[in-house]
């Protein structure tokens, strides 16, 4: 392949490349928003992918968000960490950020907040809301990546039918 090919080579996969991305990033989103979708109707979070001879090549899950507990007011947990954990509070009058991480951490993600080791419900603590999931995992079953490239190959996956590039109709 001499120079000019290989130029024009570069050329084509690029543009197919970000049309490819464009377009999995569109479909991404698409099964994102059917896959909360299909939670909120059936319970359903993962949903097993096939090829037309209905073996499996993959399987797709939602992730979901950890709620965590977070500051609501600063001003109070600073006044609570420093009457029970005074030698966590910087001169400033703040807590630690790296105790107040760990802290936060241990404690249990439902309201009211309180101190694990005492009960006592911890003052300018809240527990927020996990937002809803933003990604999923696909994981290709053993050769199921092998299986894709050769129904590729052998033309049961028809790319002009899946990927419709510039957002026109085939």
């Amino acid at each position: 392949m001499n120079l000019k090919d290989q130029a024009t080579k570069v050329v084509v996969l690029r543009v197919l490349r970000d049309e490819v991305e464009a377009e999995y990033q569109a479909t991404r989103r698409e099964v994102l928003d059917g896959l909360c979708a299909a939670r909120a109707e059936l319970g359903l979070k993962s949903i097993r992918v096939t090829l037309s001879d209905d073996i499996p090549v993959a399987t797709i899950t939602l992730i979901d968000p950890q709620s965590a507990v977070v500051i609501a007011d600063e001003a109070a947990f600073t006044a609570w960490v420093a009457e029970n954990h005074p030698g966590e509070v910087e001169t400033l009058v703040r807590v630690r950020s790296g105790w107040q991480r760990e802290f936060l951490a241990r404690l249990a993600r439902f309201a009211p907040v309180a101190d694990p080791r005492t009960g006592e419900v911890i003052p300018g603590l809240a527990v927020a809301a996990a937002p809803e999931p933003r990604s999923f995992s696909l994981r290709p079953v053993p050769g199921g990546a092998e299986r894709i490239a050769r129904a590729w190959q052998t033309g049961e996956i028809d790319l002009r039918r899946l990927l419709v590039l510039g957002g026109g109709e085939t």
